[in-house]
């Protein structure tokens, strides 16, 4: 399958959360490459002749993801568009890349590609879990290692991608077309118009699906220490929190019971620390006067009872034991 990635998740993360234009890229595609000094080289259609066979190497086998050549294309063009609000994020230093010093502000990355990215993750990974979980039945225990390291690969793209949806989504619509940027042909992502008018809403709650397919297999028998797991479930909650912030995410009730689903099978099945759910809320800036409107006089109590069905009971200090979704 040709070179192989060396991936670890500890220092991925690292380099993701302070700079990911830091992120090493080596194996990218020679065309991608040479846009760092020429941005108007990254147009639709180049990134359509690089992206398509990838597409179509994850439909057939989501192992593929592990290629080098692969992987570092696809981290290559989530460096193209911006995972922070201008506002909320201080860099350590200014990239030397023209492409990455232009991504700090504004996204590079035609929409449809990032829609098409995303696409592709979330259907590699649920291919992923698929095979995991028939490796489990099997007890296949010599393939557990591999299948740890591709999980991961995949929840850490997921992660990535779905901070650069969010950017995109808070970004103020404008009426001029974006410099040099066409809307391409052969794009496979549903959801996309002509740049700029894309609803990622549909995109994300599979998203979220996926996530809870993930988290509902037997993990422990993948990721053996508790820190190891920990981290993994985090490239998941992470990204539900990030969206559990957004004024328009959390009014859309199917996104935002989509959310509360992967936390709370987090919380049941692999330790998630229930305080964190609590304090996403009670951080929400915009969280109080959603809740006020939808007659909650107390935004954690929505919390608890909003995605509490059936099944299996936890308790938090000073909250009272709750019911966890149906979720098995």
């Amino acid at each position: 399958m040709g070179d192989q990635v060396d991936f670890d998740i500890n220092n991925a993360l690292k380099y993701l959360l302070n700079d990911p234009a830091t992120i090493a890229t080596p194996e990218a595609d020679g065309a991608l490459q040479d846009c760092e000094s020429d941005p108007d080289l990254l147009t639709s259609g180049m990134v359509n002749g690089i992206l398509n066979p990838i597409v179509d190497s994850i439909a057939e086998n989501p192992d593929s993801l592990t290629r080098s050549s692969t992987f570092d294309s696809l981290q290559f063009l989530l460096k193209c568009a911006p995972i922070f609000l201008a506002s909320q994020h201080t860099f350590p230093s200014e990239p030397d890349s023209e492409l990455f010093k232009l991504s700090r502000s504004a996204s590079q990355l035609p929409t449809h590609s990032l829609s098409k990215i995303f696409d592709l993750i979330v259907s590699g990974l649920s291919s992923e879990a698929d095979a995991v979980h028939n490796e489990l039945q099997t007890d296949e225990q010599d393939t557990f290692k591999h299948h740890k390291q591709l999980l991961e690969m995949y929840a850490f793209l997921l992660q990535w991608s779905i901070s650069a949806v969010e950017v995109k989504a808070a970004e103020k619509p404008s009426g001029a077309p974006a410099r040099g940027r066409g809307t391409g042909k052969g794009a496979k992502a549903k959801g996309t118009a002509k740049d700029g008018t894309w609803d990622s809403s549909a995109q994300l709650q599979a998203a979220l699906d996926t996530m809870c397919k993930v988290l509902k297999l037997k993990l422990g028998k993948i990721f053996v220490t508790t820190s190891e797991r920990d981290t993994f479930v985090g490239l998941f909650t992470r990204p539900v929190y990030l969206i559990l912030e957004s004024e328009q995410r959390i009014k859309s009730t199917a996104l935002r019971m989509h959310a509360f689903k992967v936390l709370c099978i987090a919380v049941k099945h692999h330790g998630h620390a229930f305080g964190d759910i609590k304090s996403v809320i009670s951080s929400n800036v915009f969280a109080d006067d959603f809740y006020r409107s939808a007659n909650f006089d107390n935004p954690k109590s929505f919390v608890l009872r909003a995605p509490c069905r059936t099944n299996g009971r936890i308790s938090a200090h000073s909250v009272r034991a709750i019911r966890l979704p149906s979720i098995d």
